[in-house]
């Protein structure tokens, strides 16, 4: 009876304890942590064209983040990714469509068939006889416009995510294509698209920072042009809005004409973290990065 009482009491002990949650291998499972893996990128594409009244074609690629640990976030990010592409297509097409349709060629044709007599002793003359006249329309390949894009993920881990899209437009009868930059960074936690401001502390003066090392790294650019620079990388977030981040720093990318003439193309500034550590917000999406 005494054995029993005591198993007994032993049995209600661990009960107890199990309810307070300290399992019997609580020390084992002290020492050991999960760690989830960071999602991982998808490329997706929005093609399509048309050929009347306006003739056009477009392949944008754009990414969809899988894996992450929040499904409704994921969906979200994804969702904006798409928003991003199908904003690129849209402008496409708006500046397309906003000029004349451009002209067919057209071309008539028509047939004829000869029958011969019956048999070789025939004397009879061979009959001919005309089909009605047939109309091909063709457009000029030179009339065609062309949008084409592609995505880069600049950084992914479990607690950012950035991605550049770099597209390339060329209009039937433009001198010469244009091109465009867009940019997304993410914070994971959260499945908030961030600004660039998101990623300073309250009232700092990073805006003044930023325009004076990318006017330092623009000033080395062959065909920089100083007096565009100053307005297009002057302090603000309109001229910094095409940032990326990376694992060690920060990137600037600027628009065709925004700091030098065309020729120049779309002059890019890295801007490493550690130069801006005293600016940036703590606890914030770069916290750690070095």
């Amino acid at each position: 009876m005494r054995r029993a009482a005591l198993l007994a009491t032993a049995a209600v002990a661990l009960t107890l304890a199990g309810c307070h949650g300290h399992p019997a291998n609580a020390h084992a499972g002290a020492t050991t942590s999960t760690t989830r893996p960071p999602p991982t990128v998808q490329v997706e594409k929005l093609t399509g064209g048309t050929t009347t009244p306006y003739f056009y074609v477009y392949t944008v690629d754009y990414p969809q983040l899988a894996g992450l640990g929040d499904q409704a976030q994921q969906r979200a990010i994804n969702a904006d990714l798409t928003r991003v592409a199908s904003d690129l297509v849209g402008d496409f097409v708006a500046q397309v469509t906003s000029m004349p349709a451009p002209t067919t060629t057209s071309t008539s044709t028509s047939t004829s068939t000869t029958t011969a007599p019956a048999s070789a002793s025939s004397s009879g003359p061979a009959s001919t006889t005309s089909a009605p006249p047939t109309t091909t329309s063709t457009v000029d390949l030179s009339q065609r416009s062309e949008l084409t894009a592609s995505a880069e993920t600049t950084l992914l881990d479990t607690r950012l995510a950035s991605f550049r899209t770099t597209a390339t437009t060329n209009i039937a009868g433009a001198a010469h294509p244009t091109n465009t930059v867009v940019t997304a960074s993410f914070d994971l936690s959260t499945g908030r698209r961030l600004a660039l401001a998101d990623l300073f502390r309250a009232g700092a003066d990073y805006l003044d920072a930023v325009s004076s090392a990318a006017l330092a790294q623009l000033a080395t650019v062959p065909g920089y042009d100083a007096g565009l620079a100053r307005t297009g990388a002057a302090p603000s977030d309109a001229n910094f809005a095409r940032f990326s981040l990376t694992e060690h720093a920060l990137e600037i990318t600027f628009a065709q004409g925004q700091v030098g003439p065309y020729a120049i193309g779309m002059p890019r500034v890295t801007i490493p973290y550690s130069q801006l550590r005293p600016l940036l917000a703590s606890p914030g999406p770069l916290d750690g990065r070095t």
